[in-house]
């Protein structure tokens, strides 16, 4: 990610972006129908040590195709959104691309320490410095915890199902998410990239 991109990223006032009611409730039903009909392809928890696996899964695994279309359209109508943003407060834009897109469940106890989804403290490596930015829809809220923070802000949330989160990788808008306490906490997680060649087709 370019400097000059990063920072004027980080000048903008609209992040972190909310957006309630981004999808609809039979939306929503059809993306929760799915995981309750499929929970199978998720796998086993893996706890600590690998502690993204049996926690996500991808269209591509997702055997119910209306529901892969429905992927589709979610990805396609996150990027129109974010791009027509940019593009009132910054100009013309170059066209962007989801380079994952999964359901991710969060169980009892998982949480997610600050971090920024590009950039890593002090210059060092990141191994997604692409990632312009992240989205995040949420689709239940009958869960405990599981909070999203972003520190520099003061700000902690817990979007209601339906609700759109996008927010920059750079350090700015480092993240964590509040360790869950009872029931699981499901969402569908993408990051945009401006790079063509990292895009995730389904």
């Amino acid at each position: 990610m370019l400097l000059a991109v990063r920072n004027e990223f980080d000048a903008l006032t609209i992040f972190p972006l909310q957006v309630p009611h981004f999808l609809n409730a039979a939306e929503i039903a059809q993306y929760l129908d799915c995981l309750d009909r499929h929970e199978d392809k998720f796998g086993q928890l893996q706890g600590n040590s690998d502690y993204w696996k049996g926690r996500t899964l991808t269209p591509s695994d997702v055997p119910d195709q209306a529901t892969v279309q429905l992927f589709r359209d979610t990805r396609d109508r996150v990027l129109e959104l974010v791009t027509g943003q940019l593009t009132e407060h910054l100009g013309p834009q170059q066209p962007l691309y989801a380079d994952v897109v999964n359901f991710a469940r969060w169980p009892v106890g998982y949480e997610l320490h600050p971090h920024a989804d590009a950039e890593n403290p002090g210059g060092v490596p990141h191994p997604f410095p692409w990632r312009q930015f992240a989205s995040v829809i949420y689709l239940n809220d009958d869960y405990g915890g599981g909070e999203i923070y972003f520190p520099n802000f003061k700000l902690e949330l817990k979007p209601k199902p339906g609700t759109l989160v996008v927010f920059p990788g750079t350090l700015k808008y480092l993240h964590g998410v509040r360790a869950v306490t009872k029931g699981m906490r499901h969402t569908i997680a993408s990051f945009l990239t401006f790079d063509p060649t990292k895009e995730y087709r389904f």
